[in-house]
């Protein structure tokens, strides 16, 4: 009922402003279908016997003397002078011109005729005047027309009020959180009180503690449907029941938007039957609507969307409205071309009307578009990545080429103010990958005689372990990693250079590059290898603060630098080859050229809550170890020093890392997870779901042991979950990894609020296209 009288409103204030016009529009309208004698009314003098052809001009003064008040003539025929100027380039004919034709007597004595009366053939010698049933059919046609034009686009912005109500919502909840966050540590330093007061006192209130529980519990944390279903929903995946809704209403919207609505009668002079009002408006509606939702496309595909730290929510969340967008999008340009195609058959015009120009570029933007849609499934997309990376843009150019020359013949080029923005965004998107491409991977200094400094990397392979280690020292001094970020990696000089591939950091270090030192690396480099690597998590210092300070002491000598890691498990394409690459080095060992592209990614604090489990597969383990790297890094006291700094309030931390070598899991322990092995607060847990004896080392030479197989995800949450709530601590999850293991923890997660504990947060780390 609301939106009934919501669509009222809106309707009355638009056609608050069109309705004085729609009376002298009718009338000249109906005279179209009149023939005059004189000028010709079709081809290229069809303007020029409209506005210029005494006997019809004069009709149409007459009609409006009769149907129309002073106010709707005004501005009616001044609307009809305005389109004779703008579209035939000719003057309308004045009143004073046709004058005695429009005498009281010669206006009484006009012949009155209906629709059709005459006959086309026989062109009418003196003025007419249209018959009172004439002008309200004619009326109530273009009513019905302008009111379709008009609800075409406003029920395309529709969408554009969705998705923002959805992202308002997003930005609201990050910022109220971001609000709550900022008052309790203000509290916490002011009172020293504990640090979840105010979340207590909410849970206190019976009604309120209840209504964030049930949210969180049946909409923000299960998967779309069961646990049996897993992600999977009507035969799409999403991650989150809340991303299954958001999608399932986008698609409501966009049926029911394209088939209500229609202001059909029968006897329109535009279409008589009503089918073929339907098949007209729909077609239009879906066509229009399907323009509309290109921007949107764009919007969520781009790697700068400002939505992504707006909401905080992940680029896999966007990933899935972009992909169900283009759905949409693509289903409506495919209704709207067959729809037209119908129409075409109808008229007995169907060559004609599909060999004009601008109806090919229209076919050809939907045949494209089609392609896309194929091209992305899931399949096709995992089993060709490369291939659908260089058709996806090459297409997507395409169907915006076609799409702008499909509606180049509309006046006024009213169809390209959906297709602009779309161009901008792209535009905006791609400046914005190439800014962040050269602040990561260039600098431009003076010291140590190097003008520009860029990227370098060094790449390992262990076929033990099956990884490949990337170790990518940045360009750019500055960069300030953090848990939760991922790059875009690039090899520019390799045949198909311009290919990025996501890869979450797995750790950073620093090391201090000394050039007084004898020693050299393979490119003549010398570098003092020191293991500073735990300096700036426990001083928080940036590498160039570091350098600033040495320039200041007079030791200048030394430069520190950051070092990235990431773990690249060879599959097909270009991973595979990194591992050729590799190989066919010496000690499976070599340097390369690899540009990063980013940060991107948010930082979840998990050092707000007491207790932290993070399960992980595989190299999932990156999305783990930078976190449990900041937890040792708050738990230092230098890190107190700074009033700025949030302490964790991390009392204990366990790791579940599942993957299928166990010398991968030898190989991180020994280096990365060292530090944390060694504490009391941290304590984990190392499957291997392959034979760990062909590992070359005894695990217990670590001091951990491995077990084969996988963990029992769901004993081991509820486990934690029950005492999380014994000692009345919060809980948060993290999770990354395959799907299959992600949606069992989040299974589990969802069992254990349903049972009744509260103080669960549940994070996936996961990146998908």
């Amino acid at each position: 009922m609301l939106l009934r009288w919501l669509v009222i409103v809106l309707v009355q204030g638009v056609w608050a402003n069109i309705e004085d016009e729609r009376c002298v529009t009718a009338v000249y309208s109906a005279y179209d279908y009149v023939s005059f004698a004189g000028l010709p009314t079709k081809g290229r003098n069809f303007w020029e016997s409209k506005c210029r052809n005494p006997l019809k001009v004069a009709s149409i003064y007459a009609a409006s003397e009769i149907y129309c008040n002073e106010r709707e003539r005004a501005i009616g025929l001044t609307q009809l002078a305005n389109r004779c100027q703008e579209s035939g380039n000719l003057e309308l004919l004045s009143r004073e011109a046709v004058a005695e034709n429009l005498t009281e007597d010669a206006i009484r004595n006009m012949k009155t005729v209906d629709y059709q009366e005459l006959s086309r053939g026989e062109p009418a010698d003196a003025p007419v005047l249209i018959s009172a049933s004439y002008f309200d059919l004619m009326f109530k046609t273009i009513e019905s027309w302008e009111f379709e034009t008009w609800s075409h686009h406003a029920f395309s912005y529709v969408g554009y009020a969705y998705w923002g109500g959805i992202l308002s919502l997003g930005m609201a909840y990050r910022l109220a959180d971001w609000l709550f966050h900022r008052r309790q540590r203000r509290a916490e330093r002011a009172l020293e009180c504990n640090v979840y007061p105010v979340i207590k006192l909410l849970e206190s209130i019976p009604l309120l503690g209840t209504g964030i529980h049930w949210i969180q519990t049946h909409v923000m944390i299960p998967g779309p449907l069961t646990a049996k279903n897993g992600r999977h929903l009507l035969g799409f995946t999403f991650s989150t029941r809340v991303e299954a809704l958001i999608v399932v209403g986008f698609w409501m919207i966009s049926i029911v938007l394209s088939v209500v609505g229609y202001r059909t009668f029968p006897g329109n002079i535009y279409w008589s039957d009503v089918l073929s009002q339907i098949l007209r408006y729909s077609a239009d509606r879906t066509g229009i609507m399907s323009f509309a939702n290109l921007p949107l496309l764009w919007l969520f595909a781009g790697r700068n969307n400002i939505f992504l730290w707006a909401t905080g929510w992940s680029f896999a969340s966007f990933n899935i409205f972009h992909r169900h967008v283009a759905r949409v999008t693509t289903v409506q340009a495919i209704v709207h071309s067959i729809l037209y195609v119908v129409m075409f058959i109808q008229r007995g015009k169907a060559w004609r009307g599909l060999s004009k120009t601008y109806v090919l570029w229209g076919i050809l933007g939907t045949f494209v578009m089609s392609l896309l849609l194929i091209t992305s499934l899931d399949r096709i997309r995992i089993a060709t990545y490369e291939l659908f990376l260089i058709a996806h843009v090459v297409f997507s150019i395409m169907a915006l080429v076609g799409c702008f020359y499909h509606t180049i013949v509309f006046e006024g080029n009213e169809y390209w103010k959906y297709l602009w923005p779309t161009v901008a965004l792209w535009i905006i998107d791609r400046f914005l990958r190439i800014v962040r491409l050269c602040y990561c991977n260039f600098h431009v200094s003076i010291s140590n005689g190097r003008l520009v400094k860029v990227s370098a990397t060094r790449m390992v392979y262990d076929e033990m372990a099956d990884v490949v280690r990337l170790e990518i020292t940045p360009g750019m001094l500055s960069l300030q990693p953090s848990p939760g970020q991922y790059y875009y990696l690039y090899q520019p000089f390799r045949l198909t250079g311009w290919e990025s591939h996501p890869f979450t950091i797995g750790a950073w270090s620093y090391e201090t590059e000394d050039w007084t030192s004898l020693a050299t690396t393979s490119k003549g480099r010398p570098i003092k290898l020191h293991d500073v690597s735990h300096v700036p998590l426990l001083a928080g210092s940036a590498p160039e603060q570091d350098y600033q300070a040495n320039s200041e002491s007079g030791s200048s000598a030394q430069e520190t630098l950051l070092k990235l890691t990431f773990w690249v498990r060879p599959y097909d394409g270009w991973t595979k080859q990194l591992r050729q690459q590799c190989l066919s080095s010496p000690g499976k060992t070599g340097e390369t050229t690899i540009l990063l592209e980013g940060p991107y990614g948010e930082t979840f604090p998990l050092w707000r809550y007491e207790s932290v489990l993070i399960i992980v597969g595989g190299t999932g383990i990156a999305s783990a170890v930078p976190y449990i790297q900041d937890h040792l890094r708050r738990s230092d006291e230098a890190w107190d020093e700074n009033p700025e700094n949030e302490k964790t309030r991390v009392q204990d931390m366990e790791l579940i890392w599942t993957t299928k070598q166990a010398a991968f899991i030898q190989d991180v322990s020994r280096r990365e997870l060292k530090p944390a092995l060694e504490r009391s607060d941290f304590r984990a847990s190392f499957y291997a779901t392959r034979d760990s004896s062909a590992s070359s080392e005894d695990p217990t030479d670590f001091g951990f042991d491995i077990q084969s197989g996988r963990p029992h995800l769901q004993s081991l949450i509820m486990s934690r979950a029950c005492d999380a709530c014994s000692a009345s601590t919060s809980l948060a999850i993290l999770v990354c990894g395959p799907p299959r293991m992600a949606d069992e923890a989040r299974a589990a997660t969802h069992l254990a609020m349903r049972q009744g504990y509260h103080s669960i947060k549940f994070v996936e780390e996961s990146f998908t296209w």
